[in-house]
């Protein structure tokens, strides 16, 4: 396969998996590596928005519904472990 890379220490099995699917997809393999260099940049770059939204989620305090949720799952569980220490 002529359009091979040059100087880049990439695994076999990765250059010929990905040549293949160059080829399927009927582009060239530098442009196959283009696309999938700009999308993993683009996913790596939303990645922060994520967490920062989970962790917006998880920040406010619990409301009425979940404190009581916790605290039946607490009692729950005392009665489920009692006697067994």
């Amino acid at each position: 396969m002529a359009d091979q890379p040059t100087g880049l220490p990439i695994q076999e099995s990765l250059i010929n998996d990905s040549q293949t699917l160059a080829q399927e997809l009927q582009i060239s393999w530098s442009r196959l590596v283009t696309l999938a260099l700009q999308d993993f940049i683009r996913r790596y770059r939303k990645r922060p928005d994520l967490v920062a939204e989970i962790n917006a989620a998880y920040a406010d305090e619990l409301d009425e519904d979940e404190t009581r949720l916790i605290q039946a799952m607490r009692t729950s569980h005392r009665h489920l472990v009692e006697g067994e220490w």
